[in-house]
C-alpha cells in the first residue's frame, strides 16, 4: 500500500491483514518522467493523516490508487471515494504500527514473505524490466524461425473410425453395412460388432493422425500402419475402406475428418517465437546471476542429510473435502468398466 513506515512493518502487517480481509498491493516501478516541480513536490508531500511517527501523504495516497488497475481506478472519481480510500490507508497504517510494537516482524511467516517479496522485487527489476518480448531483435526472430520450420509447418492430418473383427469372413459380412452407415451409425456397429474393447468403448474413434499415425493429442499413441494407410487412402469423409488386415484382425476404416497442411508465415509465428526467445533468455540470465551468486558465496551443501527429514502429512484428503456438495469436484464420476482380457 504506502511506504509511510519501515519496511519491516509493512511485511509484518501483511499476514494479520488476510484474516481482517485486507489486500496489500506490491506497488511496482513508475516509469520514468521528468522531475516534479518544487511544487509538485510540496503538494505531493501535504500530510493528510499522522499520528505518532506515522504518517499518509497526498502523495501516497494518490499512489495507492494510481498502483491499481485501469478499472479499479475508475471507482476513485469522487471526494467520497478518496476520503473512503484514505480510511483505508489510516486503518492499515494503525495495523502496521501495532504490528511493528508487538515484533510480528521477527515471526518466520513474516521473514519467509519478506524474502519472497524481497527475492520477485529483484527478478522484475533485473530481469522482467529488462527482458522483455519487445527487446528481441526481428532479426533473431527471423533467425529462429528459419531454423525451426518445422514447428511451424503442419502436415494433413486425417480422422478415421474404424471397425475391429476376428474374421476375414466377419468383415465381408457386415462391410455393405459400414459403407451405406453414416458416421454415426458407423459408430454404433462398432459398439455392437467390434472384438476390440476399446475400440467398442470409443465407436472406432481414432481421433486425429498423421500419415505415419502419430495421434495429434496424443504422440505416445499410434494407429496401426495398414489402419493408417487405408484412411490416407480415402478421399472423401465418409468414405469407407475395403477391408484391411490389421495384425490378427480384420478392419473396416471409415473417414470422419479431414484437416489440410497448415503453415504460418513469419509474421504469424512473431509473437510465438519472441515469447519463446523470451523464456529462454529470461531464464537463461536468472540460471547465470545464480551461478555468480555460488561462486561468490560459496554455498556448502549436503544433499544426503535430507534423508533425515520426516514429513509427517496424516491421512490424505478426502476428494472434495470441504467444498459445498454438487460441485463438479463432488459429483461421482462415470463408472467405467474394465478393458476385456
Amino acid at each position: 500500500m504506502f511506504a509511510v513506515r519501515a519496511g519491516w512493518a509493512r511485511y509484518a502487517v501483511g499476514a494479520l491483514l488476510i484474516g481482517l480481509g485486507f489486500v496489500q498491493r506490491v506497488a511496482t516501478q513508475p516509469t520514468a518522467a521528468k522531475a516534479p516541480s518544487p511544487a509538485e513536490l510540496a503538494r505531493r508531500a501535504e500530510v493528510v493523516a499522522r499520528f505518532g511517527t506515522a504518517q499518509v501523504t497526498v502523495g501516497q495516497l494518490e499512489e495507492s490508487i494510481l498502483n491499481q488497475n485501469p478499472f479499479m481506478q475508475q471507482r476513485y472519481l469522487t471526494k467520497e471515494a478518496v476520503r473512503a480510500q484514505l480510511e483505508r490507508s489510516l486503518r492499515f497504517e494503525l495495523l502496521a504500527d501495532e504490528a511493528e510494537r508487538r515484533g510480528y516482524r521477527k515471526h518466520d511467516a513474516v521473514v519467509l514473505a519478506v524474502k519472497q517479496n524481497s527475492v520477485q522485487a529483484l527478478i522484475k527489476q533485473d530481469f522482467d524490466d529488462k527482458i522483455t518480448t519487445a527487446s528481441i531483435l526481428g532479426e533473431d526472430v527471423k533467425h529462429y524461425y528459419d531454423e525451426h520450420r518445422d514447428e511451424f509447418e503442419r502436415a494433413q492430418t486425417r480422422r478415421a473410425s474404424v471397425l475391429l473383427v476376428a474374421s476375414e469372413a466377419e468383415a465381408k459380412a457386415l462391410l455393405a453395412q459400414a459403407k451405406a452407415a453414416d458416421v454415426q451409425a458407423f459408430r454404433e456397429l462398432v459398439r455392437t460388432k467390434s472384438v476390440d474393447e476399446t475400440n467398442r468403448q470409443r465407436g472406432g474413434d481414432l481421433r486425429y493422425f498423421d500419415a505415419e499415425g502419430t495421434v495429434l493429442d496424443a504422440p505416445a499413441e499410434h494407429v496401426d500402419p495398414a489402419i493408417a494407410k487405408a484412411a490416407y487412402a480415402l478421399k472423401q469423409v465418409g468414405d469407407t475402406s475395403a477391408i484391411v488386415n490389421a495384425g490378427d484382425k480384420f478392419a473396416v476404416v471409415k473417414l470422419t475428418g479431414l484437416r489440410a497442411a497448415e503453415s504460418d508465415s513469419p509474421k504469424q509465428a512473431d509473437e510465438r517465437i519472441r515469447m519463446r526467445l523470451w523464456r529462454e533468455r529470461r531464464q537463461t540470465a536468472i540460471d547465470t546471476r545464480l551461478d555468480e551468486l555460488r561462486k561468490l558465496q560459496k554455498p556448502e551443501v549436503h544433499p544426503e542429510l535430507v534423508d533425515l527429514v520426516r514429513l509427517d502429512m496424516g491421512a490424505a484428503p478426502v476428494p472434495g473435502q470441504g467444498l459445498p456438495s454438487g460441485f463438479p469436484h463432488t459429483r461421482p464420476g462415470p463408472v467405467m468398466s474394465a478393458p476385456a482380457e
